[in-house]
C-alpha cells in the first residue's frame, strides 16, 4: 500500500473490506425450490438451523442531488414516512420488521454529477460510515434501500461506469447519464470502485455501500431493495465479490436492473417492476423469506 493511499480517506473502508470473517457456508439444496435455496442461505450467515428472522430492519436513507426530480421530494417521503403514511410503513408493520429513514443533508443536496463529482473522499467515506449505523439495532436480517428522486439514474451511472456498454443498456436517461460518465472519467481513475462511487453515486447510495459492508463483517444477511442497493452493492462487488456473498436481490425492477442483477450472479426473489422503491421490494420480499423459514 503506498503512503498516499494509507492516507486517503477511503484507507478505513478498504482495510474493511480485506478484512473479513469467513463467510457462510452455504450448502445448495438438492431439492425444495427457491424457499429451501433461502433457508440454506439464512442458515449459513445466521448459524440457526432451522433458520429464522426475528429482527428485520429496513433501513431507507434519503438523499437529494441539484436539479434532479421534483423540489422537496426527498422531504415529503421521510415525512410520509416519519407519519406512518407511506406504503412501506404498511408492510413492515405487517411483517413485524424494525423502519430506520435516515436524513442525509437532503436540505443540502449533492451536484449535478454531469457537471461535478458527488462527494469529495472524505464525505463518501464518512456517508459510507454513517450507513453502518443501521447496524447499531443489530437486525438479524438487513434490508438496506433509498428515498431519492430518480434513484434510478444514479444507478445506471455506476452501473455504466463498472461495467460499460451503452447508457441506453442501463436507463431510459440515457443522455444524461452518459454525460455524468464521460465527465467522471475525465476527473477521476474510473477503475477505483470508490472512485465511481464518489463521482457519480448520491449520499444514498454511499450510505447502502456502508450498510451492506458492515453486514458483511458482522455476517448479518442482507436483502437488496432495488436498483440504486444493487449499484452499492455493484461497486462493493467490484472491490470483491466476497463483500457480497451474504446478499440476496429482493426483487427486480426495470431491465437496466435485470442487467446489473445478472452481472453480480444474484436472482431476484421477486419481479415487482416498481422504479420507486423505498423498501417496498424488500418488504415484499421479507413475506417469502418468513415462509422459507419453515422449509425444511
Amino acid at each position: 500500500m503506498t503512503a498516499s493511499t494509507a492516507a486517503s480517506p477511503f484507507a478505513d473502508i478498504r482495510r474493511l473490506a480485506a478484512d473479513l470473517p469467513a463467510p457462510g457456508v452455504f450448502v445448495a439444496p438438492a431439492e425444495g425450490g427457491r424457499l429451501a435455496e433461502i433457508s440454506a442461505w439464512l442458515t449459513a450467515w445466521t448459524g440457526r438451523n432451522p433458520p429464522s428472522v426475528n429482527r428485520p430492519v429496513i433501513a431507507l436513507y434519503a438523499g437529494a442531488r441539484q436539479g434532479v426530480g421534483p423540489r422537496g421530494y426527498a422531504r415529503d417521503r421521510l415525512e410520509a414516512v416519519a407519519s406512518g403514511g407511506a406504503t412501506v410503513c404498511r408492510l413492515a408493520g405487517a411483517q413485524g420488521a424494525g423502519l430506520e429513514a435516515f436524513d442525509l443533508a437532503i436540505d443540502r443536496p449533492t451536484p449535478d454529477a454531469r457537471q461535478k463529482a458527488s462527494m469529495s473522499e472524505k464525505e463518501c467515506a464518512a456517508t459510507m460510515a454513517f450507513g453502518m449505523e443501521a447496524l447499531a439495532k443489530q437486525p438479524d436480517l438487513l434490508i438496506p434501500g433509498v428515498i431519492a428522486a430518480e434513484a434510478h439514474r444514479d444507478a445506471a451511472a455506476i452501473a455504466l461506469a463498472l461495467y460499460g456498454g451503452e447508457a441506453s443498456d442501463w436507463t431510459d436517461a440515457a443522455e444524461d447519464v452518459s454525460a455524468a460518465v464521460e465527465r467522471a472519467r475525465g476527473e477521476g481513475d474510473l477503475s477505483d470502485p470508490l472512485e465511481v462511487l464518489r463521482q457519480l453515486g448520491g449520499r444514498e447510495t454511499a450510505a447502502v455501500a456502508g450498510a451492506i459492508l458492515a453486514a458483511r463483517v458482522q455476517k448479518i444477511p442482507v436483502l437488496l431493495d432495488g436498483y440504486a442497493a444493487t449499484a452499492a452493492a455493484a461497486v462493493l462487488h467490484a472491490i470483491d465479490p466476497d463483500l457480497i456473498a451474504h446478499a440476496v436481490a429482493a426483487h427486480v425492477g426495470g431491465p437496466g436492473h435485470a442487467r446489473l442483477l445478472e452481472k453480480l450472479g444474484k436472482s431476484p426473489l421477486l419481479a415487482l417492476e416498481i422504479e420507486g422503491e423505498e423498501g417496498v421490494g424488500g418488504a415484499s420480499a421479507l413475506t417469502l423469506v418468513r415462509l422459507a423459514c419453515e422449509v425444511r
